[in-house]
């Protein structure tokens, strides 16, 4: 469920992405942002949550001595969930109504004169 959640959050966020630029309309950034930071964010808990429905389940038969190690599905899928909170969190700074780099720059400037 929460995989699933994280999917409509991931189009809920591409959909403003696309508004934002056809549109040329900016404040649908924040809007896109939160969905990509939730998304990612929900993508790690399902992922923390299947790491421990494995274990659990491991732990209920001890007649077969088991050994399992995660696949490479699992760490795409945690790169996935990373790579959506970088995506939100610069998503963030570009609707931020000032730009940092100049901002820095001004004050860099004054501080030389």
């Amino acid at each position: 469920m929460l995989a699933v959640f994280g999917l409509f959050l991931m189009v809920m966020g591409s959909v403003c992405i696309t508004m934002s630029l056809t549109k040329g309309v900016p404040f649908l950034l924040k809007p896109a942002a939160v969905c990509f930071l939730v998304s990612g964010v929900l993508i790690l808990v399902s992922i923390i949550v299947f790491h421990l429905s494995v274990l659990s389940l491991l732990a209920t038969d001890h007649a077969i001595p088991l050994h399992y190690e995660l696949s490479w599905s699992v760490a795409c899928v945690g790169s996935a969930g990373a790579i959506l909170i970088l995506g939100g969190v610069l998503f963030l700074l570009l609707s931020l109504p000032f730009n940092l780099l100049e901002k820095c720059a001004a004050q860099h400037r004054n501080s030389n004169t």
